[in-house]
């Protein structure tokens, strides 16, 4: 006679139950501009105050690189970013995006706009010369104010 050994040990639900604050869910639409004004204004932040502590915290004097070969290669990475943000946006973000690919978009310019003006900030750390500094300053301005968060919203 076999003898079946059963364990009297409660099984696991085979579903786990929700977290407390309820279960995952995507950003509502009410978030969704919320959070991308939040990620806009934190990438100006963080260009603007790296850019003060590399002017006038570091005051860089020396020069590892040739200022005009740091120029250059600003200048076309400079370019580069800005017509990419353009397509990004006409492609991305037009008249029949989604939402997420609208927000997608509005991140990938950003980014872009965020790139360029940290190459050249640290080709003044790199030269000495603030040139690329103060004029990824601008373009990082020019591509800031040109994209919004408003001019992903679809309308």
């Amino acid at each position: 006679m076999k003898h079946a050994w059963r364990l009297n040990v409660p099984r696991a639900p085979l579903v786990r139950p929700a977290p407390p604050g309820g279960p995952m869910q995507r950003p509502s639409s009410e978030t969704g501009p919320a959070a991308l004004n939040a990620i806009y204004a934190a990438l100006a932040l963080g260009v603007f105050l790296f850019a003060a502590v590399v002017l006038f915290v570091l005051d860089p004097v020396g020069s590892s690189i040739e200022p005009n070969v740091m120029r250059v290669v600003w200048l076309a990475f400079a370019v580069l970013a800005t017509l990419a943000a353009g397509v990004i946006r006409g492609r991305m973000a037009g008249a029949g995006a989604g939402p997420d690919q609208a927000r997608t978009a509005a991140i990938l310019v950003w980014a872009l706009a965020e790139g360029q003006a940290l190459v050249g900030i640290v080709g003044t750390m790199l030269t000495g010369d603030r040139v690329t500094a103060y004029a990824s300053l601008a373009l990082f301005v020019w591509i800031w104010m040109r994209y919004p968060p408003r001019a992903f919203s679809g309308r």
